[in-house]
Protein backbone atom coordinates (compact mmCIF):
# COMPACT_ATOMS: atom_id res chain seq x y z
CA UNK A 1 0.00 0.00 0.00
CA UNK A 2 1.04 3.23 -1.05
CA UNK A 3 1.84 5.71 1.64
CA UNK A 4 0.72 9.04 1.27
CA UNK A 5 2.72 12.43 2.45
CA UNK A 6 2.64 16.06 1.35
CA UNK A 7 5.75 18.07 0.96
CA UNK A 8 6.79 20.81 -1.25
CA UNK A 9 8.79 20.50 -4.10
CA UNK A 10 12.32 20.40 -4.89
CA UNK A 11 12.36 24.03 -7.31
CA UNK A 12 10.22 25.72 -4.13
CA UNK A 13 13.27 24.44 -2.02
CA UNK A 14 15.85 25.72 -3.99
CA UNK A 15 14.49 28.75 -4.59
CA UNK A 16 13.98 30.05 -1.14
CA UNK A 17 17.16 28.78 -0.87
CA UNK A 18 18.23 31.17 -3.84
CA UNK A 19 16.16 33.89 -2.04
CA UNK A 20 18.04 33.05 1.11
CA UNK A 21 21.35 33.33 -0.45
CA UNK A 22 20.27 37.09 -1.73
CA UNK A 23 19.10 38.26 1.35
CA UNK A 24 22.26 37.13 3.26
CA UNK A 25 24.25 39.17 0.48
CA UNK A 26 22.21 42.11 0.70
CA UNK A 27 22.97 41.93 4.99
CA UNK A 28 26.72 41.47 4.12
CA UNK A 29 26.77 44.58 1.84
CA UNK A 30 25.11 46.37 4.49
CA UNK A 31 27.05 45.16 6.95
CA UNK A 32 30.09 45.81 4.98
CA UNK A 33 29.02 49.71 4.14
CA UNK A 34 28.29 49.67 8.12
CA UNK A 35 31.98 48.85 9.27
CA UNK A 36 33.40 50.76 6.75
CA UNK A 37 31.54 53.84 8.20
CA UNK A 38 32.22 52.62 11.65
CA UNK A 39 36.16 52.93 10.77
CA UNK A 40 35.25 56.28 9.99
CA UNK A 41 33.41 57.22 13.17
CA UNK A 42 35.58 56.15 15.32
CA UNK A 43 38.72 57.67 13.83
CA UNK A 44 40.53 54.84 12.58
CA UNK A 45 40.08 56.51 8.90
CA UNK A 46 41.46 59.54 8.26
CA UNK A 47 39.63 61.64 5.62
CA UNK A 48 40.98 63.10 2.37
CA UNK A 49 40.56 66.64 3.83
CA UNK A 50 41.07 65.98 7.11
CA UNK A 51 45.29 67.07 6.65
CA UNK A 52 43.89 70.14 4.45
CA UNK A 53 41.70 71.34 7.16
CA UNK A 54 43.95 71.23 9.70
CA UNK A 55 46.36 73.73 7.58
CA UNK A 56 43.30 75.89 6.52
CA UNK A 57 42.61 75.85 10.29
CA UNK A 58 46.40 77.51 11.06
CA UNK A 59 46.26 79.29 8.57
CA UNK A 60 46.51 82.87 10.06
CA UNK A 61 49.03 81.41 12.54
CA UNK A 62 51.71 80.71 10.02
CA UNK A 63 51.16 83.03 7.48
CA UNK A 64 51.60 85.83 10.79
CA UNK A 65 53.51 84.35 13.40
CA UNK A 66 56.64 86.74 14.10
CA UNK A 67 58.81 83.42 13.56
CA UNK A 68 57.93 80.54 11.67
CA UNK A 69 56.94 77.51 14.19
CA UNK A 70 56.63 74.38 12.40
CA UNK A 71 55.29 73.01 15.09
CA UNK A 72 52.01 74.72 13.27
CA UNK A 73 52.46 72.60 10.41
CA UNK A 74 50.11 68.84 10.97
CA UNK A 75 51.50 65.59 11.48
CA UNK A 76 51.68 64.16 7.83
CA UNK A 77 52.57 67.17 5.74
CA UNK A 78 55.71 68.29 4.69
CA UNK A 79 56.62 71.89 4.05
CA UNK A 80 59.53 73.96 3.08
CA UNK A 81 60.17 77.93 4.00
CA UNK A 82 61.75 80.12 1.47
CA UNK A 83 63.10 83.47 1.75
CA UNK A 84 61.20 86.42 -0.54
CA UNK A 85 64.29 85.64 -2.98
CA UNK A 86 63.29 81.58 -3.14
CA UNK A 87 66.40 80.72 -0.98
CA UNK A 88 65.56 77.48 1.20
CA UNK A 89 65.42 78.08 5.17
CA UNK A 90 63.94 75.56 6.34
CA UNK A 91 62.22 72.20 5.04
CA UNK A 92 61.49 68.18 6.32
CA UNK A 93 60.79 67.72 2.25
CA UNK A 94 63.41 65.14 0.10
CA UNK A 95 64.96 66.70 -2.75
CA UNK A 96 62.54 65.31 -5.41
CA UNK A 97 59.02 67.16 -3.21
CA UNK A 98 61.32 70.18 -2.45
CA UNK A 99 61.58 70.28 -6.54
CA UNK A 100 58.25 70.36 -7.04
CA UNK A 101 57.07 72.99 -4.23
CA UNK A 102 59.80 75.09 -6.10
CA UNK A 103 58.32 74.54 -9.26
CA UNK A 104 54.36 75.24 -7.61
CA UNK A 105 55.90 78.38 -5.36
CA UNK A 106 56.98 79.59 -9.45
CA UNK A 107 53.34 78.45 -10.60
CA UNK A 108 55.20 75.87 -12.82
CA UNK A 109 53.81 72.53 -10.82
CA UNK A 110 49.99 71.88 -9.92
CA UNK A 111 48.72 69.32 -7.69
CA UNK A 112 47.55 65.75 -8.45
CA UNK A 113 44.46 63.80 -7.36
CA UNK A 114 46.92 62.09 -4.74
CA UNK A 115 48.85 64.80 -3.77
CA UNK A 116 48.26 68.77 -3.57
CA UNK A 117 50.67 72.04 -2.46
CA UNK A 118 49.28 74.99 -0.45
CA UNK A 119 51.29 78.48 -0.20
CA UNK A 120 51.00 80.71 2.53
CA UNK A 121 52.94 84.19 2.60
CA UNK A 122 54.87 85.48 5.41
CA UNK A 123 56.54 88.58 5.94
CA UNK A 124 59.80 87.14 5.99
CA UNK A 125 59.31 84.50 3.20
CA UNK A 126 56.84 81.94 2.08
CA UNK A 127 55.73 78.38 3.60
CA UNK A 128 54.76 75.83 0.72
CA UNK A 129 53.19 72.60 2.12
CA UNK A 130 52.88 69.43 0.53
CA UNK A 131 50.06 67.05 1.96
CA UNK A 132 48.06 64.10 0.43
CA UNK A 133 44.72 64.16 -0.39
CA UNK A 134 43.85 60.63 -0.29
CA UNK A 135 41.88 58.51 3.63
CA UNK A 136 44.79 56.58 5.00
CA UNK A 137 44.60 54.77 8.35
CA UNK A 138 45.34 56.60 11.48
CA UNK A 139 47.12 52.82 12.98
CA UNK A 140 50.70 53.11 10.88
CA UNK A 141 50.35 48.89 11.98
CA UNK A 142 46.96 49.07 10.08
CA UNK A 143 48.68 51.47 7.03
CA UNK A 144 50.85 48.50 6.64
CA UNK A 145 49.03 45.71 6.81
CA UNK A 146 45.73 46.26 5.67
CA UNK A 147 44.39 47.09 2.82
CA UNK A 148 44.21 50.56 0.83
CA UNK A 149 41.36 52.47 1.76
CA UNK A 150 40.19 52.67 -2.07
CA UNK A 151 40.40 48.88 -1.83
CA UNK A 152 38.77 48.35 1.95
CA UNK A 153 35.35 48.65 0.82
CA UNK A 154 35.46 46.33 -1.72
CA UNK A 155 37.98 44.05 0.39
CA UNK A 156 35.13 43.85 3.35
CA UNK A 157 32.11 42.94 0.55
CA UNK A 158 34.10 40.20 -0.49
CA UNK A 159 34.65 38.99 3.57
CA UNK A 160 31.24 39.49 4.12
CA UNK A 161 29.31 38.08 1.39
CA UNK A 162 31.57 34.80 1.66
CA UNK A 163 30.69 34.50 5.48
CA UNK A 164 27.08 35.03 4.35
CA UNK A 165 26.98 32.79 1.36
CA UNK A 166 28.86 30.02 3.65
CA UNK A 167 26.65 30.02 6.50
CA UNK A 168 23.48 30.57 4.90
CA UNK A 169 24.52 27.07 2.11
CA UNK A 170 25.44 25.49 5.87
CA UNK A 171 21.98 26.03 7.01
CA UNK A 172 20.55 24.53 4.12
CA UNK A 173 22.64 21.73 3.78
CA UNK A 174 21.48 20.80 7.64
CA UNK A 175 17.81 21.31 6.44
CA UNK A 176 18.39 18.77 3.75
CA UNK A 177 20.60 16.30 5.42
CA UNK A 178 17.37 16.09 8.21
CA UNK A 179 15.48 15.59 5.03
CA UNK A 180 17.46 13.20 3.62
CA UNK A 181 18.11 11.22 7.31
CA UNK A 182 14.92 9.02 6.67
CA UNK A 183 15.68 7.64 3.34
CA UNK A 184 19.07 6.86 4.61
CA UNK A 185 18.16 5.30 7.39
CA UNK A 186 15.42 3.57 5.66
CA UNK A 187 17.83 2.06 2.84
CA UNK A 188 21.06 1.06 5.86
CA UNK A 189 18.14 -0.93 7.33
CA UNK A 190 16.77 -2.39 4.50
CA UNK A 191 20.72 -3.44 3.36
CA UNK A 192 20.95 -5.37 6.35
CA UNK A 193 17.58 -6.88 6.15
CA UNK A 194 16.01 -5.16 9.15
CA UNK A 195 12.30 -4.97 7.96
CA UNK A 196 10.84 -4.25 11.18
CA UNK A 197 10.36 -0.06 11.14
CA UNK A 198 8.46 2.28 10.00
CA UNK A 199 9.06 4.59 7.15
CA UNK A 200 10.17 8.28 8.23
CA UNK A 201 8.89 10.76 6.31
CA UNK A 202 10.38 14.63 4.99
CA UNK A 203 8.86 17.90 3.83
CA UNK A 204 9.89 17.73 0.38
CA UNK A 205 7.93 16.11 -2.76
CA UNK A 206 10.42 14.29 -4.36
CA UNK A 207 12.26 12.58 -1.28
CA UNK A 208 9.01 11.13 -0.13
CA UNK A 209 8.93 9.57 -3.69
CA UNK A 210 11.75 8.15 -2.72
CA UNK A 211 10.50 6.98 0.65
CA UNK A 212 7.22 5.33 -0.49
CA UNK A 213 9.61 3.35 -3.35
CA UNK A 214 11.43 2.23 -0.15
CA UNK A 215 8.82 1.44 1.65
CA UNK A 216 7.57 -0.79 -1.04
CA UNK A 217 10.95 -2.51 -1.41
CA UNK A 218 10.79 -3.42 2.26
CA UNK A 219 7.07 -5.11 1.85
CA UNK A 220 8.29 -7.00 -1.11
CA UNK A 221 11.64 -7.91 0.65
CA UNK A 222 9.65 -8.74 3.50
CA UNK A 223 7.61 -10.90 1.56
CA UNK A 224 10.43 -12.90 -0.22
CA UNK A 225 12.27 -13.14 2.30
CA UNK A 226 9.23 -14.90 4.44
CA UNK A 227 8.66 -17.05 1.73
CA UNK A 228 11.94 -18.01 1.53
CA UNK A 229 12.62 -19.14 4.89
CA UNK A 230 9.12 -21.05 4.78
CA UNK A 231 10.44 -22.59 1.66
CA UNK A 232 14.01 -23.90 3.33
CA UNK A 233 12.27 -24.63 6.09
CA UNK A 234 9.80 -27.26 4.60
CA UNK A 235 13.00 -28.31 2.34
CA UNK A 236 15.14 -28.51 5.73
CA UNK A 237 11.91 -30.64 7.17
CA UNK A 238 11.34 -33.17 3.86
CA UNK A 239 15.19 -33.45 3.80
CA UNK A 240 15.27 -34.54 8.35
CA UNK A 241 11.84 -37.03 7.06
CA UNK A 242 13.82 -38.57 4.14
CA UNK A 243 17.43 -39.34 6.02
CA UNK A 244 15.34 -40.30 8.82
CA UNK A 245 13.10 -42.78 6.84
CA UNK A 246 16.34 -43.69 4.91
CA UNK A 247 18.14 -44.97 8.23
CA UNK A 248 15.80 -47.92 8.56
CA UNK A 249 15.89 -49.76 5.39
CA UNK A 250 19.29 -49.46 5.00
CA UNK A 251 20.03 -50.81 8.15
CA UNK A 252 17.73 -53.90 7.71
CA UNK A 253 19.81 -54.26 4.11
CA UNK A 254 23.05 -54.04 6.43
CA UNK A 255 21.99 -56.47 9.03
CA UNK A 256 20.36 -59.23 6.50
CA UNK A 257 23.73 -58.79 4.52
CA UNK A 258 25.68 -59.56 7.44
CA UNK A 259 23.71 -62.45 8.44
CA UNK A 260 23.79 -63.86 4.72
CA UNK A 261 27.73 -63.48 4.45
CA UNK A 262 27.58 -65.66 7.81
CA UNK A 263 26.08 -68.54 6.06
CA UNK A 264 28.01 -70.77 3.34
CA UNK A 265 28.14 -69.17 0.29
CA UNK A 266 29.89 -69.79 -3.31
CA UNK A 267 32.20 -67.29 -3.76
CA UNK A 268 30.20 -65.86 -6.57
CA UNK A 269 27.92 -64.97 -3.95
CA UNK A 270 29.69 -63.92 -1.60
CA UNK A 271 31.29 -60.98 -3.78
CA UNK A 272 27.33 -60.30 -3.89
CA UNK A 273 26.89 -59.96 -0.63
CA UNK A 274 30.35 -57.88 -0.22
CA UNK A 275 28.72 -55.33 -2.82
CA UNK A 276 25.58 -55.09 -1.09
CA UNK A 277 27.25 -54.20 2.26
CA UNK A 278 29.68 -52.01 0.77
CA UNK A 279 26.96 -50.20 -1.43
CA UNK A 280 24.60 -49.81 1.35
CA UNK A 281 27.57 -48.25 4.02
CA UNK A 282 28.20 -46.16 1.05
CA UNK A 283 24.10 -44.96 1.37
CA UNK A 284 24.70 -44.58 5.08
CA UNK A 285 27.29 -42.27 4.59
CA UNK A 286 25.94 -40.46 2.12
CA UNK A 287 22.85 -40.11 4.66
CA UNK A 288 24.78 -39.12 7.36
CA UNK A 289 26.64 -36.43 5.02
CA UNK A 290 22.74 -35.14 3.80
CA UNK A 291 21.89 -34.77 7.53
CA UNK A 292 24.72 -33.01 7.98
CA UNK A 293 24.52 -30.54 5.69
CA UNK A 294 20.81 -30.24 6.67
CA UNK A 295 22.20 -29.42 9.89
CA UNK A 296 24.97 -26.94 9.20
CA UNK A 297 22.26 -24.77 7.32
CA UNK A 298 20.32 -24.18 10.83
CA UNK A 299 23.48 -22.52 12.60
CA UNK A 300 22.24 -18.94 12.35
CA UNK A 301 21.02 -18.76 16.57
CA UNK A 302 22.82 -18.88 19.30
CA UNK A 303 22.32 -19.88 22.85
CA UNK A 304 25.03 -17.73 24.36
CA UNK A 305 25.86 -17.80 28.04
CA UNK A 306 29.08 -16.34 29.79
CA UNK A 307 31.35 -19.51 30.69
CA UNK A 308 34.48 -19.48 32.23
CA UNK A 309 37.56 -20.49 30.96
CA UNK A 310 38.50 -23.51 33.01
CA UNK A 311 35.04 -25.11 32.25
CA UNK A 312 35.79 -24.62 28.61
CA UNK A 313 39.12 -26.21 28.95
CA UNK A 314 37.84 -29.08 30.91
CA UNK A 315 35.22 -29.64 28.71
CA UNK A 316 37.49 -29.62 25.50
CA UNK A 317 40.32 -32.02 27.21
CA UNK A 318 37.58 -34.64 28.33
CA UNK A 319 36.55 -34.92 24.50
CA UNK A 320 39.94 -35.13 23.68
CA UNK A 321 40.20 -37.96 25.43
CA UNK A 322 37.19 -39.68 24.91
CA UNK A 323 37.79 -39.18 21.16
CA UNK A 324 41.72 -39.86 21.11
CA UNK A 325 40.93 -43.87 23.71
CA UNK A 326 38.66 -45.43 21.65
CA UNK A 327 40.30 -44.50 18.23
CA UNK A 328 43.56 -45.79 19.75
CA UNK A 329 45.79 -42.50 19.48
CA UNK A 330 47.60 -40.82 22.38
CA UNK A 331 47.46 -37.46 23.20
CA UNK A 332 49.74 -34.69 25.12
CA UNK A 333 48.20 -31.42 26.78
CA UNK A 334 50.00 -27.96 27.44
CA UNK A 335 47.88 -25.93 29.22
CA UNK A 336 48.00 -22.49 30.05
CA UNK A 337 45.49 -19.92 30.72
CA UNK A 338 43.82 -17.07 32.66
CA UNK A 339 40.59 -17.78 34.01
CA UNK A 340 38.30 -15.04 32.42
CA UNK A 341 34.58 -15.72 31.01
CA UNK A 342 33.85 -16.04 27.25
CA UNK A 343 30.37 -15.56 25.95
CA UNK A 344 29.58 -19.01 24.34
CA UNK A 345 26.99 -21.54 22.86
CA UNK A 346 28.75 -24.50 24.29
CA UNK A 347 26.55 -27.51 22.55
CA UNK A 348 28.03 -25.80 19.25
CA UNK A 349 31.31 -25.13 20.38
CA UNK A 350 31.73 -28.73 21.29
CA UNK A 351 30.91 -29.80 17.36
CA UNK A 352 33.50 -27.83 16.87
CA UNK A 353 36.06 -29.55 19.05
CA UNK A 354 34.33 -32.90 18.12
CA UNK A 355 35.25 -31.98 14.58
CA UNK A 356 38.97 -30.91 14.76
CA UNK A 357 39.74 -33.55 16.26
CA UNK A 358 37.84 -36.34 14.38
CA UNK A 359 39.84 -34.47 11.57
CA UNK A 360 43.17 -34.87 13.16
CA UNK A 361 41.87 -38.65 14.10
CA UNK A 362 41.31 -39.66 10.53
CA UNK A 363 44.64 -37.79 9.32
CA UNK A 364 46.58 -39.26 11.50
CA UNK A 365 48.85 -42.58 11.61
CA UNK A 366 47.24 -45.74 14.23
CA UNK A 367 49.20 -45.02 17.57
CA UNK A 368 50.65 -41.64 16.77
CA UNK A 369 50.06 -38.39 19.06
CA UNK A 370 47.80 -35.84 19.27
CA UNK A 371 49.04 -32.39 20.87
CA UNK A 372 46.52 -30.40 22.92
CA UNK A 373 47.73 -26.24 23.40
CA UNK A 374 45.34 -24.27 25.31
CA UNK A 375 46.41 -20.79 26.24
CA UNK A 376 45.08 -17.28 27.10
CA UNK A 377 46.93 -14.43 25.64
CA UNK A 378 45.66 -11.14 24.21
CA UNK A 379 42.16 -11.10 25.23
CA UNK A 380 41.86 -14.34 23.16
CA UNK A 381 41.64 -17.97 24.42
CA UNK A 382 43.80 -20.34 21.62
CA UNK A 383 43.25 -24.02 21.39
CA UNK A 384 45.39 -25.84 19.01
CA UNK A 385 45.24 -29.53 17.70
CA UNK A 386 48.29 -31.06 15.83
CA UNK A 387 48.33 -34.15 14.71
CA UNK A 388 51.16 -36.32 13.04
CA UNK A 389 49.06 -36.59 9.18
CA UNK A 390 50.62 -35.59 6.32
CA UNK A 391 49.62 -31.84 7.24
CA UNK A 392 47.37 -29.79 4.55
CA UNK A 393 48.64 -28.62 1.02
CA UNK A 394 48.91 -25.22 -0.24
CA UNK A 395 45.24 -25.55 -1.50
CA UNK A 396 43.99 -26.91 1.91
CA UNK A 397 45.24 -24.16 3.52
CA UNK A 398 43.42 -21.22 1.37
CA UNK A 399 40.20 -23.01 0.88
CA UNK A 400 40.22 -25.87 3.88
CA UNK A 401 37.00 -24.04 5.60
CA UNK A 402 35.33 -23.97 2.21
CA UNK A 403 31.84 -25.99 1.52
CA UNK A 404 32.01 -28.86 0.28
CA UNK A 405 36.03 -28.47 -0.55
CA UNK A 406 37.45 -32.69 -0.01
CA UNK A 407 41.43 -31.49 -0.44
CA UNK A 408 43.69 -33.78 -1.93
CA UNK A 409 43.99 -37.24 -1.89
CA UNK A 410 46.54 -37.03 0.92
CA UNK A 411 43.84 -35.35 3.12
CA UNK A 412 40.01 -37.08 2.47
CA UNK A 413 38.54 -40.14 2.03
CA UNK A 414 35.16 -41.04 0.65
CA UNK A 415 33.82 -40.54 3.61
CA UNK A 416 34.94 -36.78 3.56
CA UNK A 417 32.55 -34.19 2.40
CA UNK A 418 34.00 -31.05 3.14
CA UNK A 419 31.28 -29.94 5.89
CA UNK A 420 33.46 -30.35 9.10
CA UNK A 421 35.65 -27.18 8.84
CA UNK A 422 33.37 -25.42 7.00
CA UNK A 423 30.61 -25.55 9.77
CA UNK A 424 33.57 -25.29 12.37
CA UNK A 425 33.90 -21.89 10.49
CA UNK A 426 30.78 -21.08 10.40
CA UNK A 427 30.32 -21.81 14.31
CA UNK A 428 33.46 -20.16 14.92
CA UNK A 429 32.52 -16.67 13.21
CA UNK A 430 29.08 -16.77 15.01
CA UNK A 431 31.22 -16.42 18.14
CA UNK A 432 33.58 -13.63 16.89
CA UNK A 433 36.14 -16.31 16.75
CA UNK A 434 37.97 -17.55 13.69
CA UNK A 435 39.68 -20.82 12.82
CA UNK A 436 43.48 -21.10 11.73
CA UNK A 437 44.85 -23.93 9.50
CA UNK A 438 48.28 -24.42 10.02
CA UNK A 439 51.09 -26.80 9.06
CA UNK A 440 52.77 -27.56 12.20
CA UNK A 441 56.82 -26.62 12.00
CA UNK A 442 58.31 -28.93 14.31
CA UNK A 443 57.44 -32.22 13.23
CA UNK A 444 55.10 -32.97 10.42
CA UNK A 445 51.33 -32.95 10.75
CA UNK A 446 48.63 -30.43 10.99
CA UNK A 447 47.93 -27.67 13.37
CA UNK A 448 44.28 -26.59 13.43
CA UNK A 449 43.96 -23.29 15.89
CA UNK A 450 40.87 -21.83 17.01
CA UNK A 451 40.97 -18.51 18.45
CA UNK A 452 37.95 -16.65 20.89
CA UNK A 453 37.89 -13.50 22.15
CA UNK A 454 38.02 -13.51 26.38
CA UNK A 455 35.46 -10.39 28.03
Amino acid sequence: MELIRKGQSLKIVFLKYLITVGIGLVCAIILAILTFTAFYNVGLIIPANHTENLILKSKQEISNAKEFNEALIPNGARYIFLSPNGEMIKTNMDDTIQLKARNFHNREEISTPSSSFIEFKRSDGYVVINYSVEPHYNNDWMEKHFPSINLLLSFLLIIFCFISAFVVTLIWTKRITRQLSPMLEASDKIANQELDFDIGSSNIREFNDVLNSLGKMKIALSDSLRENWIQEENKRSQISALTHDLKTPVSIVQGNAELLKATELTNEQKEYVTYIIKNSTRISDYTKSLMEMNNSNKLDSLNLKKVKVSEITERVSAIAREITLIHDRTISKSINFEDADIIIDMQLFERVIQNIFSNAIQYSPDKSNIDLLIITTDKILSISVIDEGPGFSNEDLMRGTEQFYRGDKSRHSATNYGLGLYNSSKIMLLHNGRIILENNTDKPGARVILELPLL
